[in-house]
C-alpha cells in the first residue's frame, strides 16, 4: 500500500505543530507575490502555455543556458517519473542514503536497482570507489542527488565528470538545493551540459524560493529529443498559469531576495547546530538548508510529545537508522522554540 513519507505532513495532522520536517527556504515568497498571484487569476480562464515559452526565457537567464535546453514542469518529482518512464531502464543505480521518489520512479518500469552504500564512517560521502562499479555494471541511469538528501553532502564536479565518462547511460543530476550552496561552482554540473547530452539536471523552485505548493520544477538537457519525450511521457499542460507567473516573479531581479536568504539561513543554522552539539550529537554534511545528524533514538518523538515540534526522522531512508534525523530551517522565532526545547532536553539528561 502506498505510503507518503516525505516532511512537511505534520501541519495537516496538527495545526500547533512546528514542523520542522521540510526544507523550505524560512523567507517565503517575494514580496508583492500577492500583486502576481492577482494578476495571473485573471488569466486562469484560458489554458496555461504548454511549453512555459516566457517561463524558460526567465530560467534561461537566470540559469545562462539554452531555452532550448530546458523543460518545465508540475514539480520536481514530476519530471523525475516522467525521465524514466520515457528511459525505461533495465539496470539503474541509485545512492544510499538518497531522496527516495527517484526509487520509487524505477520501480514503475520493473527496474533492477541497484543501492550504491555510502559509508557512515566517511559522512555518508560519495568515493571514487564509485566508478569502478559503473564501469563494471553499465547503468541505463544513475541518479545523483547534489547536496544529497537528506545528508547534505556535496558532489565535487570532477567526480560527476568522471562518473559520465564510465557510463554509456544517462545520468540525472539532482541540483534541487545547489542555490542553497554560495559558491556552487565546483558542484553545479551546468558546465558540463553541451559536452555530455545523456546528462540530466533537475531543478525545482520549491526550496530555494519557497513555492513547494505552487508544484514548479525544471530540468536541464542538451538532448533536444529527452526534451521532446519529457513532453509526451505525462500530461498536456504540466505548468500553471499560477506556477509560471510566480517562477518569471521570483526570477526577476532576484539576487538580493537569494543573498538575504542565505544569509539568514546561514547564521540560523549555525545556532541550531551549536545547541545540538551541546547534546553531543554528530552534525553530518548539512551544506543546504537543512541540518542532518546523528542522535539518539526517540529524540524525534520528545520533541514532539513534549514541545509541539516535528523533525524529520529518517530512518525510513535506506542505510539509515532512526537514530539520524534533519532538521530544516526556519523562522527565527521558530528556531529560539527549537533551541529552547533542546536546551531543555539536555537539562534533563
Amino acid at each position: 500500500m502506498y505510503k507518503y513519507e516525505h516532511g512537511g505532513n505534520e501541519i495537516f495532522k496538527n495545526n500547533n505543530i512546528i514542523d520542522f520536517s521540510a526544507n523550505i527556504n524560512p523567507l517565503g515568497l517575494k514580496e508583492d507575490s500577492f500583486k502576481i498571484l492577482k494578476d495571473a487569476l485573471n488569466k486562469s480562464v484560458s489554458y496555461p502555455d504548454n511549453f512555459s515559452t516566457n517561463l524558460r526565457k526567465a530560467i534561461e537567464k537566470y540559469e545562462n543556458i539554452n531555452k532550448e535546453y530546458i523543460f518545465c514542469s508540475n514539480g520536481a518529482s514530476d519530471i523525475i517519473f516522467r525521465a524514466v518512464n520515457y528511459i525505461k531502464p533495465k539496470k539503474a543505480l541509485i545512492l544510499a542514503p538518497t531522496f527516495a521518489d527517484y526509487e520509487r520512479a524505477l520501480k514503475t518500469v520493473d527496474c533492477n536497482i541497484y543501492k550504491h552504500i555510502l559509508l557512515e564512517e566517511d559522512d555518508f560521502n560519495l568515493k571514487e570507489d564509485i566508478l569502478q562499479i559503473i564501469k563494471k555494471e553499465q547503468f541505463d541511469i544513475i541518479f545523483l542527488c547534489n547536496p544529497n538528501n537528506p545528508t547534505g553532502q556535496l558532489i565535487e564536479n570532477d567526480l560527476i565528470e568522471k562518473i559520465l565518462q564510465e557510463t554509456k547511460g544517462y545520468v540525472f543530476v539532482d541540483e534541487c538545493f545547489i542555490d542553497f550552496i554560495e559558491d556552487n561552482s565546483k558542484y553545479t554540473s551546468k558546465n558540463l551540459i553541451a559536452k555530455y547530452d545523456k546528462l540530466i539536471i533537475l531543478k525545482a523552485f520549491t526550496k530555494i524560493f519557497a513555492l513547494a505548493g505552487f508544484r514548479l520544477g525544471y530540468c536541464i538537457s542538451s538532448n533536444l529529443k529527452t526534451i521532446e519525450n519529457l513532453y509526451f511521457y505525462g500530461a498536456d499542460w504540466p505548468v500553471s498559469i499560477f506556477a509560471q507567473e510566480m517562477g518569471i516573479y521570483c526570477l526577476k531581479d532576484c539576487h538580493i531576495y537569494l543573498k538575504e536568504s542565505l544569509n539568514y539561513i546561514n547564521i540560523e543554522k549555525e545556532k541550531i547546530i551549536n545547541s545540538l552539539k551541546k547534546l553531543g550529537f554528530k552534525i553530518i554534511g548539512s551544506n543546504a538548508n537543512y541540518i542532518f545528524f546523528k542522535g539518539f533514538k526517540n529524540f524525534d518523538k520528545i520533541l514532539y510529545e513534549d514541545y509541539n515540534i516535528a523533525i524529520r526522522n529518517c530512518g525510513n531512508y535506506t542505510n539509515l537508522t532512526n537514530e539520524f534525523f534533519r532538521i530544516g530551517i526556519y523562522k527565527k522565532e521558530q528556531n529560539e522554540k527549537l533551541i529552547n526545547a533542546i536546551e531543555k532536553i539536555k537539562g534533563k539528561r
